[in-house]
């Protein structure tokens, strides 16, 4: 398992600079070894600049079960005190980008693989899940996963099951104007001024949700994360951004959220960036077989779960690693997780 491990972490998949798709014709190898009754392998381009990514689907039978990987990570940063690519073993934990979140999850299914005989299953190592998700949706509309009931996504849960989160809304809001000297700013538009403005209002509009939905998942968690323009104290700007994000709750609706923020935005330019549905398990039970009376959780995060389920696929969250360890400096896993995922993902792996 954890030769399986070093060798995922080896390849570069930081999101943005990396090259997925290495990846994606490592595990195609890798998969074929196991003699899939189907193996399909595709690469799909991106938008927003990006570099093509892809995924591999191996099949067993007539899948009713799958397991899911993303393959990429986010980008390592600064702080690290050994090569973020070079898997660090110690007494209890490896080190390395993606021990987390969430190669380790891949190094556990490879070695499962090894040691029991799948049926009637899929796994799925997919990339584009840190930056976009533009992978799942074409998974998705290939209409490979048809007959798939359930599906296990492999985040870092501590091996706990992951069976709801909230969704996603990210949008980008434009102001321009012919700029100036400051001391035209009573008489000229004022690009930056209007984006400051627009973010007052979300934040009002966020404050009048405080008490949405139900715990854990109260409010809308509204975050205005920058405003950026290229004006000075003295200089009135020609251009202005404003970015921000809303979480919604399981069972809210994202587009309504979509279009309240677009009302308030006026005159903007205005570009969604990521807009993803909340999530919630659809029946707990389809998977008593697999994780018995593991705990069960909600999750603070957004998962690519809540693309199959919107699909109609029943789907829960689980995988080794701790949320705490993820997107940080000395990123790392406790070998003790790794273990018990890889017992359950044998148990999936050998059907229903």
């Amino acid at each position: 398992m954890l030769d399986h491990l070093e060798t995922l972490v080896s390849f570069d998949t930081r999101n943005g600079s990396g090259d997925e798709m290495i990846c994606v014709r490592y595990l195609e190898e890798t998969l074929n070894g196991f003699a899939p009754d189907q193996l399909h392998v595709a690469q799909v381009p991106r938008s927003r600049g990006k570099t093509d990514s892809g995924y591999v689907l191996a099949i067993w039978g007539k899948p009713e079960t799958l397991l899911n990987v993303h393959i990429d990570t986010v980008p390592s940063g600064a702080g690290w005190t050994a090569d973020p690519l070079d898997l660090q073993r110690e007494a209890d934990r490896v080190v390395g980008l993606g021990t987390s979140d969430i190669k380790g999850a891949a190094a556990c299914i490879l070695a499962a693989l090894e040691t029991v005989a799948p049926k009637n299953v899929a796994v799925l190592f997919s990339g584009d899940e840190e930056h976009g998700s533009e992978i799942m949706p074409a998974v998705i509309a290939s209409d490979r996963l048809d007959g798939v009931k359930r599906a296990i996504v492999c985040e870092p849960t501590s091996c706990r099951v992951g069976r709801a989160h909230r969704g996603m809304l990210a949008i980008s809001a434009g102001f321009s104007g012919p700029g100036g000297h400051s001391s035209l700013a009573d008489v000229t538009a004022r690009p930056l001024l209007d984006a400051a403005r627009l973010a007052a209002k979300i934040g009002e509009y966020a404050d009048a949700y405080l008490n949405f939905g139900a715990a854990p998942f109260k409010g809308l968690c509204v975050n205005i994360g920058e405003i950026e323009s290229d004006g000075a104290y003295n200089v009135i700007p020609t251009q202005a951004k404003l970015w921000l994000s809303l979480r919604p709750p399981p069972g809210d609706d994202v587009g309504k959220r979509e279009a309240d923020i677009y009302a308030l935005a006026g005159q903007a330019a205005l570009d969604t960036i990521v807009a993803f549905e909340p999530f919630a398990t659809k029946d707990m039970s389809k998977f008593a077989d697999i994780f018995g009376e593991t705990e069960i959780v909600d999750l603070p995060y957004w998962t690519e779960a809540a693309m199959l389920s919107q699909a109609g696929v029943n789907a829960v969250v689980y995988g080794p690693g701790n949320l705490e360890q993820a997107h940080k400096p000395n990123e790392y896993v406790e070998i003790e997780q790794l273990e018990v995922a890889a017992q359950r993902y044998a148990i999936a792996l050998q059907g229903s």
